[in-house]
């Protein structure tokens, strides 16, 4: 049997352990992907939302809906999110790990 072979495989960081210093370029960038994600996925509560009456925002909120859509996305992520970041910091520093550690 070879040591490869008996080497468990590891997808994401363990989270039984602190994180080891995280560049800022890898974190903002982490942030950013959930960011888009959660964008995308608060993005449809607002189709079909008619704004009409009195305070409607004509065809300006129609044009700005999505910027406002992405700075949702934003300050979801920037409080912590769903997570997603989190686990996908884990799952690329476990690929720069080198082979021998645990």
């Amino acid at each position: 049997m070879t040591a490869a072979a008996a080497t468990p495989v590891r997808y994401a960081y363990p989270t039984d352990r602190p994180l080891p210093p995280v560049p800022p370029r890898l974190k903002a960038q982490a942030e950013d992907f959930e960011a888009m994600v959660m964008s995308q996925m608060i993005s449809p509560m607002f189709e079909g939302l008619k704004s009409d009456g009195p305070f409607d925002g004509g065809a300006g909120e129609s044009a700005f809906r999505g910027f406002l859509i992405q700075e949702f996305g934003k300050s979801i992520a920037a409080r912590g999110g769903i997570g997603l970041s989190d686990m996908l910091i884990r799952s690329l520093l476990v690929t720069e790990e080198p082979a021998h550690a645990q």
